[in-house]
């Protein structure tokens, strides 16, 4: 019997669960954190009789973390590669082993989705039906791509959130001047700073309070200042944190140093905008070539030329 445009009753049903499977997996990637403690916290004061009836969703998506956490574990995810996906969750601004699972089981259902579904579409419509390898080789595609859909869309995110780091960088640095200059130390100065920063920048304050908190409970004030470089993976990042381990190594006053930093920071943002606008010439020559040299042309030229055919015709007709 077939339904839903030529495919069968268990075809539709394999397409169905598997867009249902994507779509529970990519909100449970997407749920923040705070959310689950939130629910956390109001399932502990509902009474034992009246939990878990009904709450469909939650369960989806601790069957999600469950398999995502046997995956990791398995033979298919080498250490190197779980290393990668950590890193690249950092950078978007995702954490925790939950986290890591989701995404985890999120590229392998879209890899089987898409495998699946490239398999009905190739049998359905006999493409490639003379050789079997084209098949094959259409199939394992899109179940690549499918493995690296996920990376592509965390890694745009962690693109973003870089940019707002960078941008946000030198202000952060102005108000830890402002705190080291009235007697905090470096650790107390990010906390008061990430406090601040909170409404206006709320990625630069998010890290910076990150690392407040591994500096509070990490054994070297250098090891928190290295994970924090290593999250935001941006050259300007490290030179701070460099320069930041210098000075508490050798002495250096930290006003100093941070004042240093941040008028080395807007310098450099300066060049960058400069740069910038440089290039500005250059990328308008093409859409000022295509759309604005033929509108001035034909104002210009426009009259002259139709004088020109004027004058031809009444000269014919003189003829």
């Amino acid at each position: 019997m077939s339904v839903f445009g030529g495919l069968t009753m268990t075809q539709a049903v394999i397409v169905v669960g598997g867009g249902l499977g994507v779509f529970a997996s990519i909100a449970a990637l997407a749920w923040p954190d705070g959310g689950n403690r939130v629910r956390d916290r109001l399932d502990a004061m509902v009474p034992e009789e009246r939990r878990n009836t009904g709450d469909v969703a939650p369960a989806i998506t601790e069957s999600f973390t469950e398999a995502g956490r046997k995956l990791a574990g398995s033979f298919l995810i080498g250490a190197k590669e779980q290393g990668k996906m950590i890193d690249l969750l950092g950078s978007a601004g995702i954490a925790g082993k939950e986290k890591f699972a989701v995404f985890i089981s999120t590229k392998i259902t879209l890899a089987i989705v898409l495998c699946v579904l490239t398999s009905i579409l190739v049998y359905t419509t006999g493409l490639f039906a003379d050789t079997w390898i084209m098949r094959a080789v259409l199939i394992v595609g899109f179940a690549y791509v499918g493995f690296k859909l996920p990376d592509f869309y965390v890694g745009r995110l962690a693109k973003a959130r870089r940019k707002k780091l960078k941008e946000g960088m030198s202000d952060a640095l102005d108000l830890m001047v402002i705190c080291t200059e009235a007697g905090l130390g470096l650790e107390q100065g990010m906390d008061r700073v990430a406090r601040d920063l909170a409404v206006a920048n709320p990625v630069v304050s998010e890290e910076l309070a990150k690392t407040v908190a591994e500096m509070r409970v990490l054994p070297q004030m250098r090891d928190a200042l290295d994970n924090f470089a290593r999250r935001s993976n941006l050259p300007t990042i490290r030179s701070i944190v460099t320069t930041l381990v210098q000075a508490i190594q050798y002495g250096t006053p930290l006003s100093q140093s941070l004042r240093v930093l941040s008028a080395e920071m807007r310098a450099h943002r300066m060049l960058e905008l400069e740069a910038k606008a440089a290039r500005l010439p250059v990328l308008l020559t093409l859409p000022l070539i295509l759309f604005i040299l033929p509108c001035l042309f034909l104002i210009v030229a426009g009259p002259a030329m139709m004088n020109v055919s004027t004058a031809f015709k009444e000269n014919a007709k003189e003829k």
